[in-house]
């Protein structure tokens, strides 16, 4: 190799590690910046009343995704009808009147067909039997395109 094509190597080489560390320091500062903007508040709602367990689920997985976040993200769980109707949870979440829900999707089956799905449409709670509709589901979309 001449020395010619040395230098340049070596240019290159300095070059790319130049790029790389203000890459990388970038990426270090990306935290601070996000956390200097303050945390971000969500506000969801539930479809249980508030002495449902279910609604008490739903507060203690805000309160575990409150403490994960060092409080940069801030989940408030309000129970049903503290904002709108339980049944109105979709169109709320939707129109951005509240940031999130918890809730079955299945209610919302006459809004969007596709919700069965993921729902509790088969009336079993067990994730396994769950996956296993879901299965069911995939593998007659793929018998139905095979027959076209």
């Amino acid at each position: 190799m001449t020395k010619t094509n040395q230098r340049a190597r070596l240019q290159a080489v300095a070059d790319f590690l130049k790029v790389a560390a203000a890459g990388a320091a970038a990426t270090v500062a990306a935290p601070n910046i996000a956390s200097a903007r303050g945390p971000i508040s969500m506000r969801w709602q539930s479809t249980w009343p508030s002495k449902d367990i279910f609604h008490e689920y739903a507060l203690d997985y805000a309160k575990k995704v409150n403490d994960m976040t060092g409080g940069d993200l801030k989940i408030e769980v309000l129970p049903a009808g503290a904002v709108v109707p339980a049944f109105g949870l979709l169109d709320a979440v939707s129109k951005g009147v509240l940031d999130g829900g918890h809730g079955v999707l299945v209610y919302h089956y006459g809004k969007q067909t596709a919700l069965r799905a993921v729902g509790l449409g088969t009336g079993l709670c067990d994730g396994r039997q769950h996956a296993a509709v879901l299965a069911q589901i995939r593998r007659r979309q793929g018998a139905a395109r095979q027959a076209l």
